[in-house]
């Protein structure tokens, strides 16, 4: 592995865990950062952790700072997340990017949904409907998602940075995973947290990086 400081964001959702763990796994040196800390995170020596609020710049530059890749699983918290929860998710990848830019760090890996299209896309009727229902049943959460997207495409343009995104996650021991595009007569919507984990982690460990400035999706496949 040429690269083993990782820091990631989210970490104390059901998918960060499932990184962290594979990180450590794979030797990684990894840094988590969020609010809490995880009782299982704070009592292993390998973890250093940071607690902040995501949109405080100085807990968030102590973590970023000297970091060699950073995968970001934090999203809007459900359908009836508060616009002030959503507002902090775009004000923190704004942060992110500009600390990364200043700090020296290239690579972020983040989690995205296929609410954002990708101009490799082509039309899906199950892609469709999943995006209509969303848009109509909680169009916040929709616009947020969209909105950070932009971010990264309006102020990310000189980080090495990929959204991946992703359909319905489950949870299971690792399948197959494949990257691809809608439509693309491959790429599935659903998407084991442990096939996560395997992908950001190789993506993270590929040099030079692949998906620069692009929008995958990923999905699991039966072996």
């Amino acid at each position: 592995m040429g690269i083993s400081k990782l820091l990631v964001f989210g970490a104390t959702s059901a998918t960060g865990q499932v990184v962290v763990q594979r990180a450590l796994e794979l030797g990684w040196k990894v840094t988590v950062y969020g609010r809490r800390t995880l009782p299982e995170h704070a009592a292993n020596a390998d973890i250093k952790t940071v607690e902040g609020a995501l949109d405080n710049e100085a807990t968030l530059r102590t973590a970023i700072a000297g970091q060699d890749v950073i995968i970001s699983v934090f999203g809007p918290s459900g359908p009836l997340a508060s616009s002030a929860d959503l507002e902090v998710l775009i004000t923190a990848y704004k942060l992110i990017l500009a600390i990364m830019r200043s700090e020296g760090v290239k690579r972020i890996i983040a989690l995205s949904t296929f609410s954002v299209y990708d101009p490799e896309d082509k039309p899906n009727l199950l892609r469709w409907f999943f995006i209509t229902a969303l848009w109509a049943m909680a169009h916040k959460v929709w616009k947020t998602v969209v909105d950070i997207s932009k971010v990264f495409d309006e102020e990310g343009q000189d980080i090495d940075w990929t959204l991946f995104r992703v359909g319905f996650l489950a949870n299971g021991p690792r399948l197959r995973v494949i990257d691809g595009y809608i439509g693309d007569g491959t790429l599935g919507m659903y998407l084991r947290r442990a096939d996560i984990a395997e992908w950001t982690l190789t993506q993270a460990d590929k040099s030079p990086p692949e998906f620069v400035h692009k929008k995958p999706g990923v999905c699991s496949v039966n072996v």
